[in-house]
Formats: C-alpha cells, structure tokens, sequence
C-alpha cells in the first residue's frame, strides 16, 4: 500500500473505532462533544511520545468538571498503548511530554470493545486516581506492522448512507443521541412548573443560543431548538401562558408516535 494511501485508510478507520466508542458512551448518555484522529506516522513529534497514530475522543467540560474540577480531560487512544484518560491540571505549564503525565491507562489491549472504554470511563468517574493504572503498557512499537494495524481496526469500519465516511457517521450519532433525549424529556410525563431565577440577560443569551443550534444543527435537532425557542420567547411577552406555548412538546410526541408505529410495522413484518 502506498504511503499516502496507508494515511488516508488509517486516518479513516481510526475514526471509524473512535465513533465506534463515541456512540456507545452517547448511548449511555455520556455528553461526548467530538473526536479525533491523526495518522501522519512520519511525523517526528511523534516518537517524543512512543506513538505513530492515535485518536480521541473529547468530552463536554461541564461533565469533566464535575469530577475533575481543576484540570481538562479527554479519553485518548494510542496505537501503541490503547486507551487512557489524560489529565492536565489548569495550572500546567505544560511540555516536555506532559501529555501523558498523570494519565490513567484503560490496559485492556490495544484496541478493546467499545462496551470496555465505556465501563472504564464510569471508573474513572467513581474515582479518577483509582481507576486503570498509572503504568503505561506497549503493545506494539511505533511504525511496526502499520497495515496489519489498518486491517484490524476495520473491524469497526461501517458505511453511512452509502458514504464511508467516519465524520457523517459520528454527526449522526451524536445528533441522533441528542434527538432521541429531547425526545425522552419532552415526553417523560414530568410536567411539573419549576421556578428557576434567570437574569433577562441570561435568558436571552440562551435564546440567541437556541438560534445558533437552529441554524447550524442536524435537521431534526434544529427543528427541536426552533420549537424549543419559539415557545421560550413567547411566554417571556405573555406571563402566564407556560401552559400555552407548548410546540416543542407536540413536536416530541409526533416523534415518539412515528418511531413507535415503525417499531410495530417491523414487528408485524418480522412476524409474517
């Protein structure tokens, strides 16, 4: 294989295997915000860190924060180590290899199934010290056997709609994940008015926000914040129409309504 066309088919199923964990920890509800991949292996930077190519997987900070405070975090995997989580503390300087300093090693090979990642994520969760080791482990040495390394990663590689493309396939699982939890919350039942102190400016800052989401999103998705907006604006110039304005919440149960009646038709189906 040519070495251009190795980088391009390494960069496409280490991203393949990247949303391949992203759409499991979205399926758990975990709030992954983006993923990565380099596969320029000749690159000398690399060897700084005994790695040739890796990916990532970047998390929402308001989630970090909630068990890491003081420091950014991510899930990383190297093609020589496998998975960790890195931290770096807000107060680093910095360099000089402190990428990997004080990282948590998953150490279930080099590439474990997703459902792995994702119970190692909830460790770290529990308890961001304890979980996996401090003790870095190699599986393979930099640039050793790369398109045997591209052969076993395909096992991950799926198509989109016709397109093998790892970057629609993680859109559409992230923007699915968040259409499905819209879903969920509009439906749930739980209708109940909730106070909650908001400055105007803050309110409106969430409006203009909603009108980002709107403009920039998966379609369904955009069609929630739409609604979602809509409803939100016109209680603030009607007091007391919460129960009015409800658009959102009939768009949810249209939602839910059409996915139940294609479970029954496949039901109906599978059973003729």
């Amino acid at each position: 294989m040519a070495e251009t066309a190795l980088v391009a088919a390494l960069q496409n199923v280490i991203g393949h295997y990247m949303t391949a964990v992203a759409e499991k920890l979205l399926a758990e509800g975990t709030p992954v915000s983006s993923i990565s991949t380099f596969a320029r292996y000749d690159d000398e930077e690399q060897g700084k860190y005994h790695d040739d190519v890796e990916g990532g997987i970047l998390l929402n900070g308001s989630f970090t924060r909630r068990w890491l405070p003081n420091a950014e975090t991510g899930l990383h995997w190297s093609a020589t180590s496998g998975w960790c989580l890195w931290t770096i503390l807000k107060d680093s300087a910095g360099g000089g290899g402190a990428f990997y300093d004080g990282a948590r090693w998953l150490g279930a090979g080099l590439i474990p199934d997703p459902e792995r990642v994702a119970a190692f994520l909830s460790s770290v969760q529990l308890d961001p010290q304890a979980a996996g080791s401090s003790d870095r482990p190699f599986y393979r040495q930099p640039l050793q056997d790369l398109p045997g390394l591209c052969d076993r990663l395909r096992t991950y590689q799926r198509i989109e709609y016709g397109n093998p493309s790892y970057e629609l396939r993680f859109e559409d699982a992230r923007c699915g994940a968040y259409y499905d939890r819209m879903v969920r919350a509009l439906t749930s039942g739980d209708d109940g008015i909730v106070n909650v102190p908001v400055r105007r400016s803050e309110l409106e800052a969430l409006l203009h926000l909603l009108e980002f989401a709107e403009g920039s999103s998966y379609k369904p998705v955009r069609l929630f914040a739409d609604r979602l907006a809509g409803d939100i604006a016109r209680r603030v110039s009607e007091p007391g129409s919460v129960n009015e304005h409800r658009e959102a919440l009939a768009y949810a149960r249209e939602a839910k309504e059409r996915r139940e009646q294609a479970k029954r038709q496949q039901k109906n189906h599978d059973e003729e």
